[in-house]
């Protein structure tokens, strides 16, 4: 993120706004499987619903073995988890109708 901010004339990203970028109310969906569906239920609940997530994840400086694991992850325990969960309902629903959940 900082040579792009860099470019952009961003200030340096530090290592404590990463960590509050990382908390349970900042932007970034990192940690367990567990924690991200959480974070995505909270942010869910405090915009209204939640219509369609993008995950991104950079390739150039993720091992591919790494990569891979977190991609499954998504797949195998945090998607099937917010259709579990009552408060992901618009996550839900978007996904039967063709949403990209």
């Amino acid at each position: 993120m900082t040579d792009i901010g860099k470019e952009r004339g961003w200030p340096s990203m530090t290592r404590a706004s990463f960590d509050a970028q990382r908390g349970p109310n900042g932007a970034l969906l990192v940690g367990s499987p567990d924690e991200v569906v959480d974070k995505i239920l909270r942010h869910s609940e405090a915009l209204g619903g939640l219509s369609r997530l993008s995950f991104q994840m950079n390739a150039a400086s993720l091992p591919q073995i790494k990569m891979m694991r977190a991609i499954d992850a998504i797949g195998a325990r945090i998607v099937p988890a917010l259709h579990e969960k009552d408060h992901g309902q618009t996550l839900v629903n978007a996904s039967r109708t063709g949403g990209p959940l």
